[in-house]
């Protein structure tokens, strides 16, 4: 035991504890694995925050003076604001704050509030809401309910199916574990009507408000009080709700001339619905929808499986019935013997409730995927390390350190909160072949000690230490290009922080399983002879069948030495026979069960593995043939051009040149986006018609495209229509009674990206033959809410805003690199004015806010009380019957003053007049702004903003008084790609920083350097042939490049040193250096691509993200290393002949590299 090194003194000597140890770390982990989350992408703390309040009756104009105004004013001091923004239409204002990432949401909306505290708004106004607009907030299942057309007929059928959704399925899948909320959408909810009759109201003198208080004052229950008689206690309750219609309709309401004026002679009471708002399909036919949302924390599939389960399946109709016990058997509801939710709504109710989106579907398999190229990644190292070193063990020694790095990094990864996700796991897969590397430089020090005379211990032990120091430079190079992306702002900073994390942590767990796992197995003279450890047991050792064999083969060998032997032979089996039946009595008394399983192992052992080890020989006997002649004539074919690259430097140094040129060639003709488009099997068309549209028109007009895309459902599974909008769980404040919502899931294709691309493109056109039709297809947010385009067009004056929006919609309409090209300032909304005249209402003695909550009573209906049954509460709603406010007419002869001397019509003190409002008001950082938005349909985003920047500049004319400026996902983009180039050159600034300290030199370190720029040439060549985007995923990849191609640069100059210090001329040693670390650069090399080439093909779900990722340092890797083995050594004596000539002499340098 060597005093100097006690740990790897301990490493070697006490294989039992490191095991222990090892073990430990692998259980824990692999508990951790289990538990781990798992979502498509990282969890992202969206900095948003919409203050939404409602102003009913307003128009824009005046929500947006009245509401949306004072509230920016209010909230633009919130410290960690980035943008505030607001949308104010028709009744309703939201305020959109957008916050720097990384801010605390909770402070933020704590300081939210205090602020709306000191804002004053109008009394008619409702109270702000703070919704958390957050892509998280996608749900994770969606749900249909629909019913047998004979069962489900009209407005009675849709309400049937509404209660069934509320009360039966609401109520079982909100206690599922991980559910956060199950909402309801579709159907018809019930509602009471009181109509009024505007001439009975008249006659009566009473108001709405008049009926409104009578019947809250009369449908109560109230308790009161409690009295004790004797012994007794008795409650006292007044009961006086209403139990059923009549006795709404005989409510009196006041009495005129003596007689009772009830309710059902000054209208009638009828049951009806909720005021429709929104319209849900499914596959052509009436539904209800549900939407399910995870709780942040959930398991998103572990959820989506527990909702399955409880949902169960609907029965087939040719399916028998399973035997039921005898208390089924006994007459039992059917109900009772159902599996599940959708059966029993099926069997009992005739419903049909089905699963028809599931995101866990998607992110289970991208997850699966990412763990399936990891795996095979895996599996290739692991072969082109056998086929490089040609010997079992030694592979299995270095194989070992994948699984076991893998399984350690998922402890940590647990404690730090991160999610499996595809960042996360394609980090770990981007990795996988890195695993290895510190394993292989280990395992060969301790091999080349061993030649050396070390005995396995020592050689264990040395070699070990000799290599540590630079193991562990070349490991923090490759981690050191993560710690900048703590500078990176925007999306990226959020989005890869799991991946980083995950490289880090596998990478040092592979130096750790290098430096402590590694030694310890190899310094065991052979798997089954370890102190104090044994592989095999000894139990298998001492069992009969064992003997048997052993005896067996002992005999045949006595025999062959003499031929007289074999007679003897019978007598030798006879004697092994009745030796071996005696062992084996004793044996199975000793063990019973234990010595029988020993048997069967033992004979596995003894005959399986000899075979397998045969069988494999045959396999791999022509590839281990070829790789070792396809080595040698590599390296013959290496040697001479080494030579020669030394000898021709000039050539080389303008080679360099070349690299660097095509570098800026290349990345000038790159397109750049965002992040590539991930295809889910799921696209929804955002369509809208002209603003004020009913529901109904909307159900109407669009409702034959649904029936055209149903005729053809070719690539498509199922189509979900949303025509309306539901007020209260809205998210986007473009939505309303003119828009419609057509969900498409896709079947499952072997080329999805194509699939969905015919789909949308027979879709489209549909709605292309419909007039004043805006159409915009959008897919499962990832990331950002923001469309790929947004021109934000500024001005106060709100008539040039909408001229203006549509002379830029129209030209870029023309552009063949967009698509869906929308203006926000469309039509507006048609409207009665009302206009007060102020002194005939002085003249009356009446008020505005008075005469107008009397309107809106009568025509919008006021909720009076509610008529409670067993399981739900109906509201009564009172305003006038729909044959007093069908026309202009009617709404202007409306009483203005029940009750007065001489009824005063609404046309005596206002002018009514129909118009046209403002569809919205929006406001960007206190100024008026119209948006344009589009989506990409050619080329690149890069390429398109460029092409809408030509184009408006040079095709419309720009007033001083409006302004035009391009966000969207390109502002998201510019604002990454600046963070991302600064982590990039710090990256490579901190590689140098770790190189300079290891080498103890500022120049070797510089000539290292060079192979960053090789690599970047391959990268950028790779993106340009194959036609990739420069992304945020790419910028990702290079970064991670930067830390890993210098590593092979690293073993060759730090050998070049080695032997110039032992004495060698330079260019001996130069070429000596690139000879002998040829095998090892080209064996981590490979192991690295051939770890990278499953995700770089771009298989499965999700390999949008992992493949321009693994395309990147693939292509990088093998530029750089073929350049690196001719540019490096050329540099290295150019540099090194240039020290010599101008700083010092060449035994002085040859000193300075001495060990």
């Amino acid at each position: 035991m060597s005093a100097s090194n006690p740990v790897k003194s301990f490493v070697t000597d006490r294989p039992v504890a490191v095991l222990m140890v090892f073990a430990a770390a692998l259980v824990f982990g692999f508990f951790s694995f289990t538990s781990l989350p798992i979502t498509l992408m990282p969890e992202l703390s969206y900095p948003t925050l919409t203050v939404r309040t409602e102003y009913a009756g307003a128009a824009p104009e005046e929500v947006e003076n009245e509401i949306s105004r004072p509230i920016e004013d209010a909230l633009g001091v919130i410290s960690g604001l980035n943008r505030i923004s607001s949308i104010s239409r028709s009744g309703v204002s939201d305020v959109v704050l957008e916050f720097t990432w990384g801010t605390d949401i909770s402070k933020a909306t704590q300081d939210t509030l205090e602020k709306l505290d000191l804002v004053f708004l109008p009394s008619e106004a409702g109270r702000p809401l703070i919704l958390h607009f957050d892509p998280s907030l996608d749900p994770v299942m969606e749900l249909s309910l629909s019913g047998e057309p004979d069962q489900y007929r009209g407005d009675e059928g849709l309400r049937r199916l509404r209660r069934l959704a509320d009360l039966q399925v609401k109520r079982a899948l909100e206690p599922i574990k991980g559910v956060a909320a199950v909402r309801v959408r579709g159907g018809l909810e019930e509602e009471i009507h009181i109509e009024l009759n505007e001439a009975e109201l008249t006659r009566t003198q009473l108001s709405v408000q008049d009926v409104i208080n009578r019947l809250q004052q009369e449908n109560i229950n109230v308790a009161g009080g409690t009295i004790k008689e004797g012994r007794a206690e008795y409650m006292i309750r007044t009961l006086n709700e209403y139990e059923d219609l009549d006795q709404i309709s005989d409510t009196i309401v006041a009495k005129l001339e003596g007689k009772p004026v009830r309710i059902k002679d000054i209208g009638q009471v009828v049951r009806s619905n909720k005021e429709v708002e929104i319209i849900t399909q499914t596959d052509g036919r009436a539904s209800v929808q549900i939407e399910i949302y995870k709780e942040a924390d959930a398991n998103m599939v572990s959820l989506a499986k527990a909702v399955t389960e409880a949902i169960g399946d609907i029965p087939k109709k040719d399916e028998k019935p399973e035997p039921q016990p005898d208390e089924a058997r006994k007459g039992l509801p059917r109900i009772q013997r159902a599996q599940g939710l959708a059966a029993q709504l099926h069997d009992a109710e005739g419903a049909r409730l089905q699963v028809v989106a599931d995101r866990s579907k998607f992110i289970e398999s991208s997850i699966n995927e990412v763990k399936n190229t990891a795996l095979m990644g895996g599996l290739l190292a692991i072969l082109i390390l056998f086929l490089f070193l040609n010997n079992t063990k030694s592979t299995a020694i270095i194989a070992v350190s994948i699984p076991m790095s893998l399984l350690i990094t998922f402890a940590p990864m647990n404690l730090a909160g991160v999610s499996l996700n595809i960042m996360s796991l394609g980090g770990l897969a981007l990795g996988i072949g890195m695993l290895v590397d510190s394993s292989i430089v280990v395992l060969e020090s301790i091999f080349r000690c061993r030649e050396e005379g070390d005995d396995i211990r020592t050689a264990a032990i040395r070699g070990t230490k000799e290599v540590r120091a630079a193991v562990f430079a070349s490991t923090l190079t490759s981690i050191a290009v993560f710690f900048p992306m703590v500078f990176v702002h925007g999306i990226a900073g959020q989005a890869f922080g799991d991946l980083g994390l995950a490289v880090v942590i596998s990478l040092l767990a592979s130096y750790v399983v290098a430096v402590a796992f590694i030694p310890m197995l190899a310094s065991r003279k052979g798997v089954g002879q370890m102190q104090g450890l044994t592989v095999r047991p000894k139990i298998f050792q001492i069992t009969c069948f064992r003997l048997m064999l052993d005896g067996f083969s002992s005999l045949w060998a006595w025999c062959r030495k003499k031929a007289w032997r074999f007679l003897l032979l019978p007598l030798g089996f006879l004697y092994i026979l009745i030796r071996t039946l005696i062992h084996l009595v004793f044996e199975i008394l000793k063990t019973g069960f234990m010595g029988i399983f020993t048997l069967l192992v033992s004979l596995v052992w003894d005959v399986a593995v000899p075979f397998t080890r045969r069988v494999f020989g045959l396999i791999f006997f022509f590839p281990l043939k070829l790789a070792e002649k396809l080595l040698n004539g590599i390296l013959g074919l290496y040697t001479p051009l080494l030579k020669w690259s030394v000898q021709n430097t000039g050539t080389i140094f303008v080679v360099v040149i070349l690299c660097f040129l095509a570098i800026f060639g290349f990345i000038t003709r790159l397109g750049n986006e965002l992040l590539p488009e991930i295809h889910q099997g799921e696209f929804t068309f955002d369509v809208q018609l002209p603003v004020g549209t009913p529901v109904e028109d909307t159900y109407r007009i669009l409702s034959e495209v649904e029936k055209r895309v149903l005729q053809d459902k070719t690539d498509i599974r199922n189509l979900l229509v949303t025509y309306g909008y539901d007020v209260a769980n809205s998210k986007s404040s473009d939505e309303g009674e003119h828009t419609a919502k057509f969900k498409v899931l896709l079947s499952k294709s072997s080329d999805p990206a194509q699939a969905e691309a015919r789909v949308i493109q027979r879709i489209r056109s549909y709605f292309q033959q419909l007039p004043d039709t805006g159409v915009n297809v959008s897919r499962p947010v990832l990331f950002s809410a923001k469309t790929p385009i947004e021109i934000e067009i500024q001005s106060d004056n709100l008539v040039a805003l909408r001229a203006k929006s549509l002379e830029v919609k129209s030209v870029l309409s023309q552009l063949p690199e967009l698509a869906d090209v929308e203006t926000s300032l469309r039509q507006g909304a048609p409207e009665i004015q009302v206009i007060y005249d102020r002194n005939k209402m002085l003249q009356y003695g009446l008020n505005i806010g008075t005469v107008a909550r009397q309107v809106r009573d009568l025509i919008k209906g006021n909720e009076a009380t509610r008529f409670n049954r067993v399981d739900r509460r109906i509201p009564i709603v009172v305003q006038l019957q729909e044959a007093d406010r069908k026309s202009l007419e009617d709404v202007s002869q409306i009483i203005v003053n029940p009750g007065g001397d001489h009824p005063i019509p609404l046309y005596a003190i206002a002018e009514l007049k129909m118009g046209e409002g403002s569809s919205e008001v929006r406001r960007i950082d206190g100024r008026r702004v119209a948006l344009v938005s589009a989506n990409v349909s050619l080329g690149s985003l890069g390429q398109a903003v460029e092409k809408i920047n030509t184009t408006l500049n040079n095709q419309i004319d720009w007033p001083d008084d409006l302004s035009f400026y391009i966000a969207g996902q390109n502002q998201e983009w510019e604002k990454s790609k600046s963070s991302l180039f600064l982590a990039l050159a710090l990256s490579i600034f901190l590689v140098y920083v770790i190189m300079a300290a290891q080498f103890e030199s500022l120049l070797h370190p510089f000539i290292i350097m060079f192979s960053i720029p090789l690599a970047f040439v391959g990268t950028l060549a790779s993106l340009y042939l194959f036609h990739i985007n420069l992304s945020i995923v790419v910028f990702l990849g290079m970064i991670m490049l930067a830390g890993i191609v210098v590593n092979n640069a690293i073993v060759l100059v730090d050998y070049i040193n080695t032997l110039r210090g032992r004495g060698m001329e330079l260019i001996e040693a130069v070429i000596t250096a690139g000879q002998v670390r040829l095998r090892p650069i080209l064996m981590t090399t490979a192991t690295t691509v051939l770890g990278l080439l499953p995700m770089a093909l771009g298989l499965g779900d999700g390999a949008e993200i992992r493949t321009p990722m693994a395309n990147a340092v693939i292509s990088g890797l093998f530029s750089s290393t073929l350049l690196t083995l001719l540019v490096i050594p050329s540099l290295y004596v150019v540099l090194e002949r240039f020290k010599l000539k101008f700083f010092v002499t060449e035994n002085e340098a040859i000193g300075a590299q001495a060990p």
